[in-house]
């Protein structure tokens, strides 16, 4: 008994043993069959390079032909598609296409195949077509473009150089679609040549590989717009020249392109939109166009500057364009409308005070001063008390959000702002609530209809909030009024609702008596009568969208954890930057659909897969809508 166990033992050793060796020998055939260098691949590709050689030699005898009909005629003239066929001698009657040219050609290379200037041109994407048809030196194309556009797809990096991650755009290209590299990896360097006009919003996104953009000139020719995001989240993204060419760059262009270290602006460029380069952690020089006029908002914040010199005719700053903890001197001597003194940016007239570097410690207002500009203390975390002199009446938005901010007083004689017991600051009639210092369960007083922007965000003390009757809501700001908390009352007067003003409020009431809006269960609000959607709640698992809602309003379904969502079937309309900041990977869009804004997918990261149930009849125009992916991601399911 034990010699037959044993021999067992070793006859199941021996058949697994075989069983290995079986499977190696099967993985092995397979490869000398089916790999690159297969016996099957190389059959397949002699196949085909038998056909195609067979195509090219058709064309040549059609254009000797045509030679030998009328000796004006021009090679380079000759295009052939599905559907037309021209050349430069053809008569006005004549009619064909490329089966004319090629008259054996087969179903599937009339799909494929077609004459640009003479040469024959390969339109796929399947690499064994590519091999043999660049070994027989026919041109491919593996792109979509239409119009000069090069669409976003899935075949856009396919000619890229795998060694050196190398791309150079064909120059029948006009225009960079929308997305149409967006988060695609292994390409670093990109040649744009000078045929490009247009780079369009969301072009490069995200694209975390991108090292080198070269944008080519030729004779005064070559890119003039770059679109929103075009190279938003290029991490490493080390080198781009902006020729005197481009005219307009878009906000966001180059937002945390965080390996940017050095800059020079096209000369042509005068207008910086906002936060064109905030978060580009890196960026320590830049060179401003010297007919740059106007600084868009947030739009150097988060670099590494730390001088700038401004040009004879930048006479417009926004809201919080230049506050970089980094810098320590502005140039203004060139400057008609700016003066720089003691640590301070003022409007030439010293009327408007723009900003105060980060390291001041203290400030003498100039008594002239009758605004204080949005952004204008931020990051000045070694001031901990301002004095607003005399003339001091306009405060604009997040002018004093600063976490080490003590207080603030009012001069005596000044009869457009006052405080309160606590040193809260208001408007003279009480009416707007700039600061306020109180800490714990706070109750906003009685007559404040709005709350300015940086007046309590940064104000980690509060507990709760209680809204006054006479609040009205947000009319004063976009982003986050109110710190995190967890639960927000809005009282009956609330007339106007916008979700990124409340998005760190993690649960949301409205007043029954409230007769504009109304809340769901404190997950959903609404407009009164349901149609509307203006936000969910953010910690939602399940997320069932009311079945009467027709619209859904900007922002409604930002910073959204959920991967999946179906929008109800009554929805009409979908408005901008739904999907804000929202982990959904996958939108559901129902039959009734007529209108969806330009930017209703922006800054939706995640979002790799639209599916619109709805025949694509051109009635719904606009696609990607702002969608990173582009319309690689639009699915039109019939």
């Amino acid at each position: 008994m034990k010699k037959i166990r044993k021999n067992k033992g070793i006859t199941l050793i021996a058949l697994v043993i075989t069983i290995i060796v079986l499977l190696i020998l099967a993985g092995v055939t397979i490869a000398t069959l089916r790999g690159d260098n297969g016996i099957l691949t190389k059959a397949e590709e002699a196949k085909l390079s038998t056909e195609l050689s067979g195509y090219k030699e058709a064309l040549e005898l059609y254009k000797v032909e045509k030679y030998s009909e009328n000796s004006n005629f021009e090679e380079e003239t000759l295009t052939a598609g599905k559907v037309e066929l021209n050349y430069n001698t053809k008569e006005s009657e004549e009619t064909g296409n490329i089966k004319t040219v090629i008259p054996d050609i087969s179903d599937e290379y009339f799909e494929k195949l077609e004459v640009i200037k003479g040469e024959l041109l390969i339109n796929t994407q399947d690499k064994n077509e590519i091999r043999v048809a660049q070994s027989l030196g026919i041109e491919v194309n593996p792109y979509d473009i239409r119009d000069g556009v090069l669409w976003s797809s899935n075949g856009n990096l396919v000619l890229m150089d795998e060694n050196t991650g190398s791309l150079t755009i064909p120059d029948s290209v006009t225009a960079i679609g929308e997305g149409a590299f967006s988060n695609l990896e292994g390409l670093r360097t990109i040649i744009i040549p000078s045929t490009v006009k247009r780079i369009e919003q969301n072009a490069f996104k995200n694209n975390t590989t991108l090292e080198n953009v070269i944008i080519q000139e030729k004779d005064g020719q070559g890119v003039e717009y770059i679109g929103t995001s075009a190279f938003e989240g290029c991490r490493n993204l080390q080198t781009i020249n902006l020729p005197d060419t481009i005219t307009t760059i878009e906000g966001v262009c180059f937002r945390n392109c965080r390996a940017l270290d050095n800059v020079k602006l096209p000369n042509s460029l005068t207008i910086l939109n906002w936060q064109t380069f905030n978060g580009c952690t890196n960026l320590k020089n830049l060179e401003l166009s010297q007919n740059l006029e106007n600084l868009g908002s947030q739009a150097l914040q988060n670099t590494s500057l730390t001088t700038l010199k401004f040009p004879a005719n930048l006479n417009s700053i926004d809201t919080g364009a230049i506050n970089i903890s980094t810098l320590q001197e502005i140039d203004t001597s060139e400057n008609n409308y700016f003066e720089f003194k003691n640590g301070v940016l003022y409007s030439k007239d010293l009327k408007t005070l723009v900003m105060a570097l980060s390291n001041i410690t203290n400030i003498n207002m100039e008594n002239s001063v009758e605004t204080i500009q949005g952004y204008a203390f931020y990051n000045c975390n070694r001031l901990s008390d301002i004095n607003l002199t005399e003339n001091v009446k306009n405060i604009k938005l997040w002018s004093f959000y600063n976490s080490n901010l003590k207080k603030i007083t009012v001069d005596a004689n000044n009869k457009y702002l006052k405080t309160d017991e606590n040193n809260n600051l208001y408007n003279i009639d009480g009416t707007v609530l700039y600061r306020l210092f109180d800490t714990g369960n706070v109750t906003i007083k009685e007559g404040v209809k709005n709350i300015q922007g940086g007046a309590i965000l940064d104000n980690k003390t509060i507990k709760s909030i209680t809204l006054p009757e006479s609040f009205v809501g947000d009319t004063t700001n976009t982003f986050s009024i109110f710190p995190s908390i967890d639960y927000l009352l809005l009282p009956k007067n609330v007339n106007t609702f916008n979700k990124p003003t409340y998005q760190k409020v993690k649960e949301i009431e409205v007043s029954s008596e409230n007769p504009y809006l109304q809340s769901v269960n404190n997950e959903y609000i609404l407009s009164k009568d349901g149609t509307e959607l203006y936000w969910v709640k953010t910690d939602l698992v399940d997320v069932n969208i009311p079945e009467n809602v027709k619209t859904i309003r900007p922002y409604a379904l930002m910073n959204l954890k959920v991967e999946t969502i179906t929008l109800p079937k009554e929805v009409t309309k979908i408005q901008g930057n739904v999907l804000y900041g929202s982990s959904v990977k996958k939108l559901e869009i129902q039959s009734k659909i007529s209108a969806i804004g330009s930017d209703a997918f922006l800054d939706a990261n995640s979002l790799t897969e639209i599916r619109i149930h709805k025949k694509n009849d051109g009635t719904l125009t606009g696609s990607p809508w702002g969608c990173v992916y582009g319309d690689r991601a639009i699915i039109w399911d019939e």
